[in-house]
């Protein structure tokens, strides 16, 4: 599967993964980068606040859409990430 994002005023990215977990990690991993710059206490906000969220819906409803074949999309936050099948 395909994972796309971009990450308002930070960036956009893209990884294929063989596992929604796998799609979340990299998702993850790509907002942690993103905001390597910035404080401790920004990042922790954004990973508690912002992203736990979206992984949790991610890992759920992205994981039931894709699993029918479907695309599932979620935007909020400054956070805007598409899961493929494909």
């Amino acid at each position: 599967m395909r994972i796309t994002w971009a990450i308002e005023g930070q960036g956009s990215g893209e990884a294929t993964a063989e596992t929604v977990d796998e799609a979340a990690d990299a998702l993850t991993h790509a907002v942690r980068e993103s905001y390597a710059d910035h404080d401790t206490g920004t990042v922790a906000h954004v990973m508690l606040n912002v992203v736990a969220p979206i992984r949790m819906q991610l890992v759920t409803d992205g994981r039931f859409e894709v699993e029918r074949g479907h695309v599932w999309e979620h935007q909020g936050q400054g956070i805007f990430v598409t899961l493929s099948p494909n």
